[in-house]
């Protein structure tokens, strides 16, 4: 029996999975050499050791991006740790330089010794500055862990004017502050480390929805915002891969039916909703034509008998039998292209009225553009 109907699809092709696998990988490679650029810039700043620089790979193979992924992985390691010691060492010297003796009681806050007075023996060392100066140490070595420069030198200023404080109570409620600002920036990029890590995903995704999960994995400030880019970051990856998947059978469609003899003219045209559409028709039918519709939403190829001139209910139920071997070789013959196609559902010929060509309407109708997953240049941060 040939009347309308419906294959749900997927795309089972190795090939197809390889090629989508290495795009991608391309494409957090591509983020990877950012953000080695990135580091490499504050290395440079701090006038530490940067790492060898990386070669793209002169082919771009599946074992070659393999590699090139895991040597960037690496060397950005590296990289943050180069960072952390390089950031550290500034910042204690910076420190240091602004240390000053100061009389406060008998106690100083700095970490050199007091300069001898012609009247007084030099200046004790109480066990108050000196856990303070320990504290102080401790909060440096967690801001030279953040990799925002301009957060980082904002902090290491307020430790700076910590140290040259005369008045060692006012210092402690300062450094207690200190404290509290330096937790809270290393859980802020803790959480956009998280985002940026989930962006990863689409780093090969062309688009504006891709663009703002983008953007907003650099601005994020709370685990609602790192659920919420990760939700976005699943529907847009299920996006591209339906337009992925829609565009990946069209073109297997159009080679089968060539197979089995169809012409479908212009090949399969945009409708509303993101269907496409083409017509095939075959010289052993005239008069008449198959209908394939390709339903991205649902993952469904929906077929049925097109009538293209005045034909009685009688030409319309013999011409739906007639086809009926090729509609049913047309799903079977996919999975030569690596298409799988399973049928869903089937009406009798003459169950459900043969639709005429004639009346439907192409005015909305166009080419299905392609999926866009080519990876786009962005600049460092």
């Amino acid at each position: 029996m040939s009347g309308p109907k419906g294959y749900g699809y997927s795309v089972v092709s190795e090939a197809e999975m390889r090629r989508r696998e290495d795009e991608a990988r391309a494409g957090r490679c591509e983020q990877h050499v950012v953000t080695l650029a990135g580091l490499t810039g504050q290395l440079r700043f701090y006038e530490a050791s940067i790492p060898q620089p990386l070669a793209e790979p002169a082919q771009r193979t599946h074992e070659s991006l393999i590699a090139w992924e895991l040597a960037l992985q690496k060397a950005i390691g590296h990289s943050e740790s180069r960072l952390r010691e390089a950031a550290a060492i500034a910042i204690d010297r910076r420190l240091n330089s602004s240390r000053h003796e100061v009389d406060a009681s008998g106690v100083t806050l700095g970490a050199r010794k007091p300069a001898s007075r012609p009247t007084d023996t030099p200046l004790a060392r109480t066990p108050d500055v000196a856990i303070l100066s320990n504290e102080i140490d401790k909060v440096v070595q967690v801001i030279a862990q953040l990799q925002d420069q301009v957060v980082r030198d904002e902090l290491a200023a307020s430790a700076e004017r910590i140290v040259a404080m005369s008045d060692v109570a006012q210092a402690k409620g300062d450094l207690l502050t200190l404290k509290t600002r330096t937790a809270s920036a290393l859980q802020t990029q803790d959480l956009r480390r998280l985002a940026t890590e989930a962006v990863l995903d689409v780093a090969h995704v062309a688009s504006p929805e891709a663009d703002a999960l983008r953007a907003r994995a650099e601005q994020v400030a709370s685990t609602q915002d790192v659920a919420d880019i990760r939700r976005g970051v699943t529907e847009t990856l299920s996006a591209v891969v339906r337009a992925s998947d829609a565009e990946f059978v069209e073109a297997a469609l159009e080679a089968v039916l060539d197979e089995l003899g169809f012409t479908i003219g212009a090949g399969f045209e945009l409708a509303d909703l993101g269907r496409s559409v083409a017509v095939a028709n075959h010289a052993d039918h005239p008069g008449f034509g198959v209908r394939v519709q390709l339903n991205p939403a649902n993952g469904m190829i929906y077929t049925r008998l097109v009538s293209q001139r005045a034909s009685t209910p009688e030409e319309d139920a013999r011409a739906e039998d007639e086809t009926c071997v090729k509609v049913h070789s047309l799903a079977k013959n996919l999975a030569k292209h690596g298409v799988a196609a399973d049928l869903k559902s089937e009406r009798l010929p003459g169950e459900a009225p043969v639709e005429r060509q004639e009346d439907r309407s192409t005015s909305t109708r166009r080419k299905r553009p392609r999926a866009h997953t080519s990876p786009q240049t962005r600049t460092a941060r």
